[in-house]
């Protein structure tokens, strides 16, 4: 693992601290790395080892970044927010991670609105969005660690830095430095993102899915978007139901599509 630098998680933030382990219980751990395959690869490398005392990796590079259905996440060095954050999971849980997807777009706006004072929108299923083009990304796996335990592993990529994008994703790609101005360091936005998901697990944990997805549809933008379905069909986004599946009309019919189904949105080639 090529270990860059370890951030102990303090309310004053991250000066690059070589950290004694016997600490990392009580505060928790990042992980800052440079160049890897992917951060989820490396969050599966991190589960290997229990206990797991690491919450994040993050990685300035990917050579190997994916997001859903193995679709590559292209990134330069140093211009993005690359992080896997690992979630353990409680009896029951596994079988509703694809909710997660959820709480983690949730977390996601609560970072970049008080970090970077961005107000986002989203697209189903993983789809950041700011003036409808393309901020952020999320992945969920699960995966268990070396004693059985089961995790979420929770990818985020956040477009930081870009002044500019390749012109076959450029009219629906965008970034923090492009939409502010501002060029947004990548470890505050880490740890304000994972105290922002702490918060929204407990709210998914405690009340279920219902206010998560509450607080999803204020900023929803899904309807009208158009999707591919495996058989070549495309449909045209209608809404969200209440279990979080995409409402499809494809030739006059409405389709009810989960996360788990290998759906694509034909407008959003990063997706």
């Amino acid at each position: 693992m090529d270990i860059l630098y370890l951030c102990l998680l303090v309310p004053a933030g991250c000066s690059r601290p070589n950290p004694n382990y016997d600490f990392v219980n009580e505060l928790g751990l990042i992980v800052y790395s440079g160049t890897v395959p992917s951060t989820q690869d490396l969050a599966r490398e991190v589960l290997q080892s229990p206990p797991v005392q690491i919450r994040a990796v993050v990685a300035e590079h990917q050579t190997a970044g994916r997001g859903r259905y193995g679709n590559r996440w292209l990134d330069t060095p140093g211009e993005s927010l690359l992080m896997t954050l690992l979630l353990p999971l409680q009896v029951g849980e596994s079988d509703r991670a694809g909710q997660l997807a959820f709480v983690l777009a949730l977390a996601v706006a609560d970072a970049l609105r008080e970090q970077a004072g961005l107000a986002v929108q989203f697209k189903w299923s993983n789809d950041v969005l700011v003036n409808r083009r393309k901020l952020a990304g999320i992945l969920i796996e699960t995966a268990s660690d070396a004693h059985q335990q089961m995790w979420a592993l929770a990818g985020v990529g956040v477009n930081l830095l870009q002044g500019d994008f390749p012109e076959e994703i450029r009219e629906n790609a965008t970034s923090v430095y492009l939409e502010t101005g501002r060029r947004l360091p990548v470890e505050p936005l880490a740890q304000q993102l994972l105290r922002s998901v702490d918060h929204w697990m407990h709210v998914w944990r405690r009340d279920g899915l219902p206010p998560v997805l509450r607080e999803w549809r204020k900023a929803d933008v899904t309807a009208g978007h158009l999707y591919r379905l495996p058989s070549g069909e495309i449909g045209v986004a209608r809404g969200i139901d209440n279990h979080g599946n995409l409402q499809l009309e494809v030739a006059g019919h409405v389709l009810v599509v989960s996360s788990a189904e290998p759906v694509r949105g034909i407008d959003a080639p990063g997706e």
